[in-house]
């Protein structure tokens, strides 16, 4: 029993190697790396390119319209952003959805301030407020969620994101 266990064992190693050595004469070091590919091409996703970054100019007049702007760069999140990865989106609110921002305002907006503050926490979007804006509306610069980050003209940083190569949403 034990030698016929023996051969068995000596056989098959014999035969891996004899197949082994068979494919390897048949192709080539670059199609082995090439078949290798080919396998893994369905599990790892080949690197994607830089992305191009993407800004909106939000000019919304409802809570329900910013929500469903939330809505939508919440469905593209797909994880946490790092550090060294840019937003999915640069948000520059310049209208009338900036009151909705006014820390003496929190209890009314609760809702879409903590929901901008969870997008920003996860590196979704990058919101920029227009100072100008603040000012018109009597919003002091310390009277806004830290999270936000303080441009002096809204159409103008808009501009400026779109001549830096940001697209245009």
């Amino acid at each position: 029993m034990l030698r016929k266990l023996l051969i068995l064992v000596v056989v098959t190693a014999v035969f891996w190697l004899a197949v082994d050595v068979l494919l390897n004469e048949q192709r080539p070091s670059s199609q082995q790396d090439g078949a290798l590919q080919l396998q893994l091409e369905p599990i790892v996703p080949h690197p994607v390119e830089k992305q191009s970054s993407r800004v909106a100019d939000i000019s919304v007049h409802t809570q329900e319209e910013l929500e469903i702007l939330f809505a939508r760069v919440e469905q593209l999140l797909d994880r946490p952003r790092t550090d060294n990865e840019a937003a999915l989106v640069n948000l520059v609110l310049h209208g009338p959805e900036v009151e909705f921002f006014a820390i003496k305002n929190y209890g009314k907006y609760k809702t879409i301030v903590d929901h901008a503050a969870k997008l920003a926490a996860l590196g979704a979007v990058d919101i920029s407020i227009c100072q100008t804006q603040m000012r018109n509306l009597g919003i002091a610069t310390d009277e806004v969620p830290s999270f936000l980050r303080q441009v002096p003209f809204g159409p103008g940083e808009v501009e400026r994101l779109i001549e830096s190569g940001f697209v245009y949403m």
